[in-house]
Formats: C-alpha cells, structure tokens, sequence
C-alpha cells in the first residue's frame, strides 16, 4: 500500500483521530509505558478526555526492573491527569524475558516468592493482588495480559484502545498499519480488532521522532521521561 499524504499536519491528524475514537466508544483505554511515544499519546487523549469531562483508563505495566527517572515520569502523569483517569499500575508476577543472564532466560517480575529480592519497593499505586483480575494467572505473559485486561475492562462494551506505536519504529509496526488482513473499525487502517468489541487505536502511527520532541518544545507544561 504506497503512503498517501493527508494534507494535514501529524497533529491535526491525531486530534481528529482521537476525537473520532471518543465519539464512537463508551469506553477508553491508553496503554502508557513512560516512553517518548506513549507520553505524548496520553497528553492528546487526556486533553481530549478534559475537554469532553470523560474518565480513561491508563494502564502502565510495572516490570519491576525499571528506571527511576520512568517511575517518576510515571508518578507525575498520574498525578497531573488524576480526575480524569482510572490508573491501572500493574505489579503482578508476569513471565519476563531475561536479558542480563545466559542461565536464567526468564524470570517472574513482583514474585511474592521472592519478595524479599524485589528490585524496589512496592509502588503506592501498584495492583499486586493477583485475585483483582478475574483472567488472570500467575506466570502470564505480558502480551497474554493486554488484551485480557482490555476484554475486561470493557465489560461486553466497545473499547477503544490507544496504543502509541509509529509505523516507522520498525518493519513489523508497519506492517500493523498496513496491512488489509486485520479487522478494522469502520474500515479505518489506524484501527485494529483486538479482541470481541476491543479495538487498538494509533494515533500516532504516521509521526516522525522529530514531531514528538516538537510538540513536547510547543508544550512545555507537559511532562515528559527525561532519561
């Protein structure tokens, strides 16, 4: 599928494509990782989110592992964002992949087990419960865990998903966008059926690095990760 010019700016584009998923689903959810992309994902939804006095879900993952400077990233969205979102702090023992061990390929993040080994203290906002979510088991994998807790969180409603990938991070992120397999809401290619009436939002697939970091010099009372 050749790229077609919208003739718009990437920031008009996504406004409009946020705007879009608010009229057409009761309920929302941002995948949020502390990350360039995802940060300025939340920023539009949440100012979309103010504008409309709607309620959002954020869902952060904590692996446990994580920078310092993220955490606090993390901390401060939360808190800046607070009436308006349902935070989601994930602290549940998911299946990992260990890169920093040739002997141990894997390894379980806020094990109670092993409690006493945490990299870090329990957050104040961590979810540790492992019976808070009906899906899910102990060991889950990270990919397992998305969608169940977007198949949950909609409750038999249609959920759009915001996730902040761009299409050219890498081949296979574009190929998300591009391709005509996937099902689709209301044929827009920005969209991708997750699961039931759950449906990834991108509106931020056609930016470039340098439209973050231009938004962010724009807006300068917005946080973002300084690591």
């Amino acid at each position: 599928m050749p790229k077609k010019s919208l003739g718009i700016d990437v920031l008009t584009a996504a406004q409009e494509r946020i705007a879009f998923a608010f009229d057409n689903f009761p309920k929302i959810s941002i995948s949020f990782s502390g990350g360039k992309d995802s940060t300025v994902m939340l920023h539009l939804v949440m100012d979309e989110a103010k504008r409309r006095n709607r309620g959002v879900a954020v869902l952060f993952i904590d692996l446990e592992g994580q920078y310092k400077l993220t955490i606090e990233h993390i901390q401060k969205c939360f808190d800046l964002y607070g009436e308006n979102i349902e935070p989601f702090w994930i602290c549940l023992p998911l299946h990992l992949r260990n890169a920093v061990s040739v002997y141990e390929t894997h390894w379980i993040c806020w094990d109670k087990e092993k409690e006493l080994s945490w990299i870090r203290p329990l957050p104040a906002l961590g979810i540790n419960d492992e019976k808070c979510f009906p899906f899910f088991l102990k060991g889950m994998e990270f990919e397992e865990f998305v969608p169940e807790f977007s198949r949950w969180y909609a409750n038999g409603e249609s959920c759009a998903s915001f996730v902040g990938i761009r299409a050219d991070e890498s081949l296979n992120r574009y190929r998300t966008i591009q391709t005509l397999k996937k099902g689709r809401f209301q044929e827009k290619q920005w969209t991708t059926r997750v699961i039931d009436n759950v449906y990834n939002i991108y509106p931020l697939y056609d930016w470039k690095v340098d439209d973050l970091w231009i938004y962010h010099f724009r807006n300068p009372d917005k946080p973002y990760n300084q690591l």
